[in-house]
C-alpha cells in the first residue's frame, strides 16, 4: 500500500521572492503596524469627467489623457485646501509640504510601483499625460529608476479599469493618505427627485488617523467629488 500523502507535502513550484515584491511587504507590513488606518468612502456621479474626456478624444488630442491623469489633476488642484494630507508624518511632528507632488500606482509583472508627478498642480493636463506615459513605460520595462519614485506627498491607486467597483489602499509612509478609485460603471441614481442613470465612481481615501481626523478626509472626499463633477469647466479654465 502506498504511504499516504501528508495534507501539508504539497508538490509547489518555488518562486523567489523578488527585491521589489520583498520592498512592498516591507512598506505595507510598516505601514499597517505603525499607522492607525481608517477610511472614508463615496460613490461620485462621473458623468462630468466622462464628457471631458469624451470630448478630448473627440478633438483629437494627442497624447491622449487617461482618467487617471485627470484624476491626478484633480487631486492636485483640490489638495492644497488639505494640508494634512500633503504631508509626511514624523516622530518631530507633521511636515506639512510646499509642492504637490502625486505619487500613481503603476502595476508590473514584479509588483506594483509609485512613480510621482513633481508639481503636479502646476503642470497642464497634457504635462502630466505626456510624463505619466513615460513612467508607466518605465515602470513596465524594468528602468523606473528610486529618484522617479520619491517625494510624493499623497498617492492615487486606480484599479477601477480592471474592473473593481470598490477596494481600500493601504498608506505609503510617511504620507497621510491615499485615494483609491474604483471603476467608472453605469447605474441608476436618484436626482431631483428622479432615477437617472449616471457614470459613478466609488473614491476610497485611507487616511493615517495620527495626522487627520475623518472631518478632514470627508470634505476633501466631498471636494474632490465637486471638481470631478464640474471636470470639463475646472480643466478648460
Amino acid at each position: 500500500m502506498a504511504k499516504r500523502q501528508r495534507p501539508d507535502e504539497q508538490e509547489f513550484e518555488l518562486v523567489p521572492h523578488t527585491r521589489i515584491r520583498e520592498a512592498i511587504g516591507d512598506r505595507t507590513r510598516q505601514s499597517v503596524n505603525e499607522a492607525p488606518q481608517f477610511r472614508v468612502q463615496k460613490m461620485v456621479i462621473a458623468d462630468g469627467l466622462v464628457a471631458f474626456r469624451n470630448q478630448l478624444k473627440q478633438s483629437g488630442t494627442e497624447p491622449l489623457p487617461t482618467y487617471n491623469d485627470i484624476l491626478i489633476k484633480l487631486v492636485a488642484a483640490t489638495l492644497p485646501d488639505f494640508p494634512r494630507l500633503n504631508a509626511w508624518h514624523s516622530p518631530a511632528g507633521l511636515k506639512l509640504l510646499k509642492d504637490i507632488n502625486i505619487g500613481f500606482a503603476v502595476d508590473t509583472e514584479e509588483g506594483v510601483l509609485l512613480p510621482t508627478v513633481l508639481n503636479a498642480d502646476r503642470k497642464s493636463l497634457a504635462e502630466i499625460a505626456a510624463e505619466t506615459a513615460e513612467l508607466v513605460d518605465l515602470a513596465r520595462r524594468g528602468r523606473l529608476r528610486a529618484t522617479l519614485q520619491m517625494g510624493a506627498g499623497f498617492t492615487i491607486s486606480n484599479i477601477g479599469p480592471i474592473g473593481m467597483d470598490i477596494f481600500d489602499a493601504i498608506i505609503s509612509p510617511p504620507q497621510t493618505g491615499i485615494l483609491a478609485i474604483g471603476s467608472i460603471i453605469p447605474q441608476p441614481v436618484a436626482v431631483a427627485g428622479e432615477v437617472v442613470v449616471c457614470s459613478t465612481v466609488w473614491l476610497s481615501l485611507t487616511m493615517d488617523h495620527r495626522s487627520v481626523d475623518g472631518a478632514d478626509g470627508a470634505r476633501f472626499v466631498a471636494k474632490l467629488a465637486e471638481a470631478i463633477a464640474e471636470a470639463p469647466a475646472i480643466l478648460t479654465a
